[in-house]
This record gives C-alpha cells, sequence and structure tokens, in this order.
C-alpha cells in the first residue's frame, strides 16, 4: 500500500493499480479478480488499515516519529485512492494523490528509501486477509499480489518521477537564490574594498588632523598594549590627573590606575580580559579645588587591521557634576524627568514660572488612629513602607514628587518639565497607586497590622511653579487655584476613592471608567464643582 502524509491529506503513499494493458484473453478474467479484490480489500478496510500502520510505524523510523493519527490519515486516504482505481480502472485519482504527496514529501526532504519501504509492506500486510477471503486459493491469492506489485511498480516510478522532478525545482530555485545572493555580496564586497581604500588612503593623509581631535575629546584616553605599556596619553587624561602626557608615555597603566582604583594587578587584568566597563571611580581632584572626581573607566579592545589583539583603548570620564545633579534631583524627580533635565541644556526658571500642570494629593484615611496603639517605631517603618511604595509608582508615571504632608503626598506632572498627556499619566497612576495600597493592605493584614486606605484627589491648570520661600529655606512647588481644588477634592474622597476634577475628566474620559457625582461644595469655591469619580481602566 502506501504511506504517510500530512493528516489533510498528501502523504508518501505507496499504492496499487491494475496492470497497465491487459491481454483480450484475460481481460475479462482480470476484470472478475480485481472485482473481487476490490470487495476483499472493502470487507477488511478497518483491518487492514490498523496492520499497516502497525507495520510502518515499526519498520520505518520516519513514520515512527510522525503521530499515529497522521499516520492513519495518510494510510486511510491513500487506500481509498486504491479503491477508486480497482472500481473505475482510471489511475489518474492515485496520480493527483501522489502529486500533492510529492510535493509535502519533497518540501520535508524525506529520503526516497523510507518512502519506497513504506510502500512494499502493503503486500506483507495483505497476503493472510487475502489467503483468509479467498478460502486458501492461492491462485488466486498469487493473481491478487501480481495485481497489487504491477500497481505498485506503476505507482513507484510514477512517484520517482515526481519527487525527482520536484527536487529538481527546489535545487534550482535554491541555487538561483545563491547566485542572487553571490552577485549582491560581491558588489557589497567590492564597495567595502573601495570604502576602506578611501579611508586608509585619509587616514594616511590625515595624522595630524587626528592628532588634534584626540587631544580635543572631553573624555580623557588612554592606549595600553598587550603588555600594559601607555601609549598614548590626551589632553583630557593630564586635566583629569594633572600628569604630563610626556612623563606617562612608556609607564605601566597598571602603576598608574592602581592607586585610584584599589584593584590589585590580577583584578586589572581580569577586568581587562573579560569587561568593557570597569566602574566608578574617585580620584584626587587636582584643579586646586581639593576633594575628589568621580570618573567612569569605560574599555574597548584595540585590534590591528588583521583583527589581531593589540592591546586596549580606556576611556576616562568626568561624570562629577552629573553625579551632583542627579543627586541632587532625585531628590525630587523621577529617574526619566531628571535624565531629561541633565540633558537638556537650556537653563531651568527656577524662580518661578507658569505651566500647565496636573497636580496630585493622596492622603491614608485615618491613619493616625489605626496606629494609635502601635509602638512609634512600629508606626514609622508602616509609614515608610507606604511611602516608598507610592514614591516609587509616581517615579515610574514620571511624575515629580513636591512634597510629604505627614501621611500624605503631593506630586506634579508636568513640571518642572512638560511631559507627554500629563493628565493621562496622573490619573494612571492615582489607579495603580490603589491598587498598590490594595496588596500592602492585604499583606499588613496577614502580618497583624492596620488597613490603610488611600483617598486621592486631582486637578489640571495653570499654576506656579518654582522656589518659594525665603534665601534661608526655599522649597521647590507649586501654587494657584488649581492646586488648591486638588487638595481640596483629596479631601472629600472616602478610603479607595478617586476623585477628579471635569477639566481632567475632558481629558481622560476615553482612557478610564469614570462616575460622575452630585456636584459638591468645596471651601473657597463660590459654585457647586463638578466632581468625578475614576473607577478604573476602560476594559
Amino acid at each position: 500500500m502506501h504511506f504517510p502524509h500530512e493528516a489533510h491529506g498528501l502523504g508518501d503513499f505507496g499504492d496499487m493499480g491494475l496492470p497497465a494493458s491487459p491481454s483480450t484473453s484475460d481481460a475479462s478474467a482480470g476484470t472478475d479478480l480485481a472485482a473481487r479484490l476490490y470487495r476483499v480489500l472493502e470487507n477488511h478496510r478497518d483491518e487492514l488499515i490498523n496492520r499497516s500502520i502497525a507495520a510502518v510505524r515499526e519498520r520505518e523510523p520516519v513514520y515512527r516519529e510522525r503521530e499515529e493519527a497522521e499516520v492513519g490519515a495518510s494510510i486511510s486516504a491513500c487506500y481509498q485512492a486504491y479503491l477508486d482505481v480497482l472500481q473505475c480502472h482510471d489511475f489518474d485519482p492515485m496520480r493527483v494523490y501522489m502529486e500533492g504527496m510529492v510535493a509535502a514529501r519533497s518540501a520535508e526532504e524525506t529520503r526516497l528509501s523510507a518512502i519506497q519501504g513504506a510502500f512494499l509492506i502493503f503486500r506483507e500486510v495483505a497476503t493472510p486477509v487475502l489467503v483468509r477471503a479467498f478460502d486458501g486459493d492461492y491462485r488466486l491469492v498469487h493473481e491478487s499480489l501480481r495485481l497489487i506489485l504491477a500497481a505498485e511498480s506503476r505507482a513507484l516510478q510514477l512517484f520517482a518521477d515526481l519527487y525527482q522532478d520536484a527536487i529538481t525545482v527546489r535545487l534550482r530555485e535554491a541555487n538561483d537564490h545563491l547566485a542572487d545572493r553571490n552577485r549582491e555580496l560581491a558588489g557589497l564586497s567590492a564597495a567595502l574594498d573601495r570604502r576602506v581604500a578611501e579611508t586608509t588612503a585619509a587616514l594616511r593623509d590625515s595624522r595630524d588632523f587626528l592628532a588634534e581631535v584626540i587631544d580635543s575629546l572631553k573624555s580623557g584616553l588612554v592606549v595600553i598594549d598587550r603588555e600594559l605599556g601607555i601609549r598614548m596619553f590626551n589632553r583630557a587624561m593630564e586635566r583629569l590627573t594633572g600628569l604630563a602626557g610626556d612623563d606617562v608615555i612608556g609607564r605601566r597603566a597598571d602603576e598608574l590606575l592602581l592607586p585610584h582604583t584599589g584593584m590589585s594587578l590580577d583584578d586589572f587584568r581580569r577586568e581587562l580580559r573579560g569587561r568593557e566597563m570597569i566602574g566608578d571611580f574617585r580620584i584626587p581632584d587636582y584643579d586646586g579645588a581639593g576633594g575628589h572626581r568621580s570618573v567612569m573607566l569605560s574599555l574597548q579592545p584595540w585590534r590591528d587591521a588583521g583583527g589581531r589583539h593589540q592591546g586596549y583603548l580606556l576611556f576616562v570620564d568626568d561624570v562629577t557634576e552629573r553625579e551632583r545633579l542627579e543627586s541632587s534631583l532625585s531628590c525630587y524627580l523621577s529617574p526619566t524627568v531628571a535624565e531629561q533635565i541633565i540633558a537638556d541644556r537650556s537653563p531651568l526658571r527656577l524662580s518661578g514660572s507658569r505651566a500647565a500642570v496636573t497636580v496630585m494629593f493622596a492622603d491614608l484615611r485615618g491613619f493616625t488612629f489605626q496606629t494609635a496603639t502601635m509602638d512609634p517605631e512600629a508606626a514609622v517603618e508602616l509609614l515608610n513602607a507606604y511611602l516608598r511604595i507610592m514614591v516609587a509608582v509616581v517615579s515610574r508615571h514620571q511624575g515629580t514628587l513636591d512634597k510629604f504632608i505627614g501621611d500624605g503626598i503631593m506630586a506634579l506632572f508636568g513640571a518642572p518639565l512638560a511631559i507627554e498627556d500629563d493628565a493621562g499619566k496622573a490619573v494612571l497612576c492615582a489607579v495603580e497607586m490603589q491598587e498598590e495600597i490594595g496588596r500592602f493592605t492585604r499583606q499588613c493584614r496577614r502580618e497583624g497590622k492596620p488597613h490603610l486606605y488611600l483617598g486621592i484627589g486631582l486637578n489640571r491648570g495653570d499654576v506656579v511653579v518654582g522656589n518659594i520661600g525665603a534665601p534661608e529655606r526655599m522649597d521647590y512647588t507649586a501654587i494657584g487655584s488649581t492646586v488648591n481644588l486638588a487638595a481640596r477634592l483629596q479631601g472629600l474622597a472616602r478610603g479607595g476613592e478617586i476623585l477628579i476634577s471635569d477639566s481632567l475628566y475632558d481629558l481622560v474620559r476615553e482612557q478610564f471608567r469614570i462616575r460622575a457625582l452630585p456636584p459638591g461644595v468645596v471651601k473657597g469655591a463660590r459654585e457647586h464643582v463638578p466632581i468625578f469619580v475614576v473607577e478604573g481602566h476602560l476594559l
């Protein structure tokens, strides 16, 4: 018979058909035998299919790896194709089946020998069934097997031809693709060769220019050979270390740098071999101001034109001012906002400026009452744990922490630098704060600590932001009616609620599930104020 393909009908097939051109004398007998053979195979379909599945999976490893259902589907489809041949004496259905199966098997690159082996199993499987069906008449059994063998021979020849054609087409396509790629690579190689030649000539004619560029670098540069000898020491390194380049050339890099890094020689060599970034270090400040400078050391391999390792390029960046600025800003701003401020070369107007921002106030409900029976140390520890979580959420959404007010928080979104969709980020921040406080409260409940409930109020509008206070004590904050309304809304919010103003509602109503509350009386407002409660994300 045949064997497996995919479960949708294509497959290795090994089948049978009628002899090509029977003579006139035996045509009638052959037709009668074919009809009887058809009835036998039809009546014993399930038995033959099951025996064929077992035989092919036992003897052909390629089919053993396939799912049994897949093998069974292939055998069943091929079996039906052969029955159609016996019934209508037309080999075309078998040809169609084999063409589809060949397309699948050639794509999978199944070996032809495995497919042939699967074909030849059917006669062995069918013989005992034929003997039983023909009551031991071995002449009929022999003639039936001859019909099967003739069909197998014809099918195998056709299959081999189709398979060879399919593989030839695949190889031709692969060769055409490789030829195209070779042409592309040849063109690219020629272009690279020209570029390398042009660059080499330019570098040969520009050595003085290159030296000037190296000495103009703001980063210190030390070229170190394989023996750790210093080959180049630019002017930025002279300024950072207070050493003259002429006095350093030829010295060992470990002797020069180890006193400043605190590494052993083995550590230094290990860092040179294993990493590109050595890390942060302090070196003495040689500009006369005393103290130390912070530097970042980074490495790149130095290789010659042949790719052979020659040493290292050590870059030294002075990060003292950046470190100081980041340290100061991190007390107030999210890392993202702090980095934007540092990267922005335009001066900040910290004396006071007007900006449109979203203001948030968040406050615990009944914290003082709930912690009245706790030890002061435990109460402070609980409060600090809560504040750490809230500050992390504010920072994650590019908010600026303005201040702590007891167990409350004031945060700004859009100051000191404007951010995209400050309103959406602020409301999303509030939603996640409520989610985080919920998780924290469940943990507190398990530990026997008080439950914490958070009320949040938000408003958006123009404020004045900048340093407010006296020269002796200043505070970066925001002032204005927008701030006042946000604080009033927070005061009205119950534990677990997020209340927002109509100015925020107009901006975020398509992002969150929001429900209108009856207009409320707010201190300082002449009329009732529209109030909305945020219930979560839109589904």
